[in-house]
């Protein structure tokens, strides 16, 4: 099909209430084995992202009575693709009421599928869907003295080099957990080169170098079951494919429940919060369950809006003390013209954003959208900007491609920028990117925090993965996995 065609069936989906072909189904009847645990089980799952649909997935096949229980007012946590039902909102904010150019879906959070073969993109492939390989279509280009290096260039580069290998080693790093900057100023590696390693690193871990710790990086990737291929979905949103693979729990999620306190000391497990309603105010819930999924993001235990009794044990608040979640911006900005190359896969190396993907590439004829991640403390920056942080976005490029942003942006009939700003950190219920592990912190910490509570109280989430998947979906799913599997044993 072509590509428009393909995007009007399944563009819409789920959360619009489209009725979706079969082979989108959660299960097929080889998958559905028949239920093999106790029946009478009920299991509540707080969080409807990737870790709580795939949980619940697990579990109803089992024949378990699940319930999944989730804040906001939709489904898929952070992955979202920008929809043209979309309203602007605190977090999602609109320079122009104009639409964006770009002939292929628009990713607000999650972007990339991480490894060819990694359990996310096996859901991909089950669900027949086309990517694109962003190594073998696009070269990565770089940001290097204030000017555009192309990456042929770079690699000839003898700073450029030393940064190349400090990356392609984090793996066998062995000193001691320091921030991954301190490792990279006694590795001796010159500052021109430092931005290039935030983005290769502290950005892609939701954080800056800084405050990165680099040792529970190293350990991560020596327990990486996958590789590294980046992919982009073709046609279809990546939060679509989500909400379409698990469409058998997606219809029974309860939204704008917002749970508040979980009382585990009896014999049943007691949930308690609010029901946010349309008109405005709250009134209160309280449900039982046998066994409850906590798959809320750090920062939300972080922060105590969720109170347990007994209270979370020692080796838990210590996890939650060593983990971070910092602010998190997507930003996608429209242009008139490709000034940074048809060709090219990522711009690394900015000091504003650490972070520009050619959006189009392997997409689209006409290749003419960044889409710009910035995390860390610069997002923080950036958040309290609004929409003044797109001047800024354009002044760097500006600055690197002799004034060609600003002339080439595309502007509404009243001289507006067409751009989409969201703002991860002004989810009411995220308030944030993904999870960190401060110089501090070690990847038991992450394990701790997934340790279940009494056989009652169990925890999924990316910052739950210890073997090098936070940060991603393929965590968030495996931790998903684990968590249902763990609530099966109990059994």
């Amino acid at each position: 099909m072509k590509r428009r065609i393909a995007l009007k069936q399944l563009g819409l989906g789920v959360s619009a209430g489209v009725v979706l072909p079969g082979w989108l189904t959660a299960c097929s009847k080889e998958e559905d084995p028949n239920p093999s645990v106790p029946n009478d089980v009920d299991v509540v799952i707080i969080g409807a992202g990737a870790a709580g649909l795939y949980a619940a997935d697990i579990l109803q096949t089992k024949g378990l009575k699940v319930t999944i229980l989730e804040a906001s007012p939709r489904v898929g946590g952070r992955v979202r693709t920008l929809k043209s039902s979309d309203k602007p909102s605190s977090s999602l904010l609109f320079t122009s009421p104009s639409p964006l150019s770009s002939d292929f879906p628009t990713e607000l959070g999650a972007e990339q599928i991480i490894g060819s073969d990694s359990i996310w993109n096996k859901i991909i492939d089950q669900l027949k869907l086309s990517t694109v390989d962003l190594e073998s279509n696009a070269p990565d280009n770089y940001f290097l003295d204030n000017t555009f290096v192309e990456n042929t260039v770079a690699q000839a580069d003898s700073d450029f080099i030393a940064a190349k290998n400090f990356f392609d080693n984090l793996s066998s790093y062995s000193g001691s957990n320091v921030s991954v900057q301190q490792a990279i100023q006694a590795a001796g590696i010159n500052p021109r080169v430092h931005a290039i390693l935030n983005s290769w690193i502290g950005n892609k871990y939701g954080t800056s170098n800084e405050l990165l710790g680099i040792k529970p990086i190293a350990d991560g990737l020596t327990q990486l079951a996958r590789n590294e291929k980046k992919l982009l979905l073709t046609d279809n949103p990546m939060q679509d494919a989500l909400l379409s693979k698990f469409s058998a729990v997606v219809s029974g999620v309860q939204v704008n429940k917002v749970v508040k306190s979980i009382d585990y000391s009896g014999s049943k497990v007691i949930i308690s919060g609010n029901i946010s309603l349309p008109a405005g105010g709250v009134e209160p819930f309280s449900i039982e369950a046998s066994k409850v999924i906590v798959t809320v993001p750090v920062s939300i235990l972080k922060a105590g809006d969720i109170t347990f009794n007994p209270a979370l044990p020692s080796n838990k608040i210590t996890a939650l003390s060593n983990l971070e979640m910092d602010s998190s911006l997507r930003v996608l900005l429209d242009f008139k013209a490709n000034f940074w190359g048809l060709s090219s896969g990522f711009l690394y190396g900015g000091a504003a954003s650490p972070e520009y993907l050619n959006a189009g590439i392997g997409r689209s004829e006409s290749n003419k959208t960044l889409s710009i991640t910035v995390n860390g403390a610069k997002a923080t920056e950036f958040s309290a900007l609004g929409t003044d942080v797109i001047p800024v976005l354009l002044n760097e490029m500006d600055v690197v491609f002799g004034g060609k942003a600003s002339l080439n942006v595309r502007k509404d009939l009243n001289d507006k920028i067409i751009s989409v700003i969201q703002d991860w950190s002004k989810e009411k219920y995220i308030r944030g990117g993904v999870s960190y592990l401060k110089p501090e912190g070690s990847n038991q910490d992450r394990a701790n925090l997934a340790t279940a509570l009494n056989s009652k109280i169990f925890f999924a989430g990316e910052a739950t993965d210890s073997q090098g998947e936070s940060g991603t979906i393929n965590g968030a799913l495996l931790s998903g996995e684990r968590a249902a599997n763990e609530i099966i044993n109990s059994i």
